[in-house]
């Protein structure tokens, strides 16, 4: 009965999954919304840290490794929705009583709590849960159903003996049936042009590359590959056996898994909406980071994690006759993460006080935008453009003083 939750969940990298407490479950039938309740005090958007381990934890003296993948999975529990944030390993942050690091030693540090905690830092938003492998839970996964079916686009080849990691995959234009081993190389593989995280041109488009891209189809084809087992018996019989071997450690604590399972019986794993922290790669005193774009990252956190919508194009207009009015609004809403496609003056300057012109209708992310620059008036425009921007912001007299 949780083989779709776990189908819709497993293994976004390295083998990450929302894993079942099975002791914990119970022959009668809860509903969704008593599972809220006694997990989540009924909130309406539940956010779980997805964390995989490395092998590092053996040479470590508290026994925790580095976090190898980190997915922030946000599960909206009234339109059923789900999506999910990728972080990459190597992304700058800081890490209480640390200083600045790459994120993946907050595990090393502090197990899950500081991970968590970190995460947390960097979004500017709460994390409920979290959920652990590492590559032995990986590993154990895909040998558990008989191996994954993946497309390999190109030849991997990477040995890391310190490290234990040794990747030998040939390019295939056919699916191939990996097994536990080669799963782990194909979503730890991270040594081509594209890193963690790039892109690539495929006819006159960019399409994600990288190991995040890779470990984003490995979630499908693990998902796929549990749901084809033909009987519950069987599959349940992979999550039994998953769960006494130590392959997930959690600090969920569910009275009955079953009425999470309702919550995603229906759901479909291609349909996960996935994004990857915006930033570029950089070096800085002589270490090479995943550095976070902030005014970017604001828009991404709002759309995948808060489920907001996605924040207007604009264009701001200096109707006040005060010098440099425009630029200020502009550079506010830029802050806050808004997409100002121009910066002109209005074709008056006696306005004074400002006036939103939307094209979108006063939708919630308009709304937003009326309330940051402190905007009363907002005027509707029925008119439907194809191109420019949805909403044109008039800056007043009252607004340019203030």
């Amino acid at each position: 009965m949780l083989v779709i939750l776990l189908g819709s969940a497993v293994g976004i990298a390295a083998g990450t999954f929302l894993a079942v407490w099975l002791p914990t479950m119970k022959a009668t039938h809860t509903t969704f919304g008593d599972f809220l309740t006694g997990a989540f005090g009924g909130q309406r958007y539940v956010r779980i840290l997805m964390i995989g381990e490395d092998d590092t934890a053996r040479r470590s003296k508290n026994g925790n490794g580095l976090s190898d993948t980190l997915v922030v999975l946000a599960l909206d529990t009234q339109t059923k929705e789900i999506r999910a944030l990728s972080i990459p390993r190597d992304t700058r942050v800081e890490i209480p009583g640390h200083g600045i690091c790459k994120i993946n030693s907050a595990h090393v540090y502090g197990g899950p709590q500081l991970t968590k905690q970190v995460v947390q830092d960097l979004l500017g938003v709460p994390i409920e849960k979290y959920v652990k492998t590492n590559t032995h839970g990986l590993r154990g996964i895909v040998d558990l159903v008989g191996g994954v079916y993946i497309k390999v686009d190109k030849d991997m080849h990477y040995v890391d003996r310190h490290g234990g990691l040794y990747i030998n995959l040939k390019a295939s234009p056919e699916k191939q049936l990996l097994n536990g081993k080669q799963a782990e190389g194909y979503v730890r593989f991270r040594h081509d042009k594209y890193g963690d995280s790039g892109y690539e041109i495929i006819n006159g488009k960019k399409v994600p590359a990288g190991r995040i891209a890779r470990q984003q189809i490995f979630l499908r084809a693990l998902a796929n590959r549990i749901l084809s087992l033909p009987t519950k018996r069987e599959r349940a019989r992979v999550l039994e056996t998953a769960y006494n071997r130590g392959y997930v450690v959690s600090d969920l604590n569910m009275k009955d898994w079953d009425g999470l399972a309702d919550f995603f019986k229906d759901i479909k794993p291609e349909n996960i909406t996935m994004e990857v922290l915006p930033g570029r790669p950089g070096m800085i005193g002589r270490v090479s980071y995943w550095l976070p774009d902030t005014k970017q990252l604001a828009q991404v956190v709002s759309v995948t994690l808060l489920f907001q919508e996605p924040n207007p194009k604009v264009e701001v207009l200096n109707g006040s006759g005060v010098a440099g009015a425009a630029k200020k609004i502009a550079d506010q809403l830029i802050d806050a993460g808004y997409e100002v496609t121009r910066t002109d003056n209005a074709p008056k300057s006696d306005y004074y006080q400002s006036q939103i012109i939307t094209r979108k209708g006063k939708t919630e992310a308009v709304m937003r935008l009326a309330k940051l620059i402190g905007c009363d008036l907002i005027i509707e425009d029925g008119a439907q453009k194809k191109s420019g921007p949805d909403v044109t912001v008039i800056v007043g007299k009252r607004n340019a003083y203030h």
